[in-house]
């Protein structure tokens, strides 16, 4: 029961280069450094980031020890927005990858772009019913190129 009543905090990213994401998240979607820890043995640094209200949350990770993921696994972040064109313009704007261009889906309008990781980051707006979301619906899939070696 503990954990059906469990919030989610937030999510935690590994990155290769720890100013250039910090640079990222707060310029782009507006969060800011409440927190830095560095641990030891192994040598690890996290630096938690929210925005004003302290309702989004990215803890962004950094050590020689730690791989950044890659393929088959991904695991993009979700960011709900008023404007997805709006916010792809912004991104594309600032320089930043987007990964594919908004679609439709039912209700919703997405987008995928990528921080400076390649960690794709889906951005959609409208509601988020899924009693009205067609399933055969079929959309690009986003991930190949971003993940290709590098």
């Amino acid at each position: 029961m503990y954990l059906m009543n469990g919030r989610f905090y937030g999510c935690k990213v590994v990155v290769s280069d720890l100013d250039r994401s910090l640079a990222f998240y707060a310029g782009v979607f507006g969060l800011r450094e409440v927190a830095r820890f560095n641990f030891t043995d192994p040598d690890i640094t996290e630096v938690l980031l929210e925005d004003e209200t302290g309702g989004r949350r990215v803890i962004l990770m950094n050590s020689e020890v730690l791989p950044v993921p890659s393929c088959p696994g991904w695991s993009p972040l979700v960011l709900e927005v008023d404007d997805v064109q709006a916010a792809r313009e912004e991104l594309a704007a600032a320089g930043f990858e987007v990964a594919f261009e908004p679609v439709g889906l039912g209700p919703l309008s997405i987008f995928m772009a990528a921080d400076p990781d390649g960690y794709l980051i889906e951005i959609f707006a409208g509601e988020m019913v899924i009693d009205n979301l067609p399933t055969d619906q079929k959309i690009p899939h986003p991930v190949p190129h971003i993940h290709a070696a590098k």
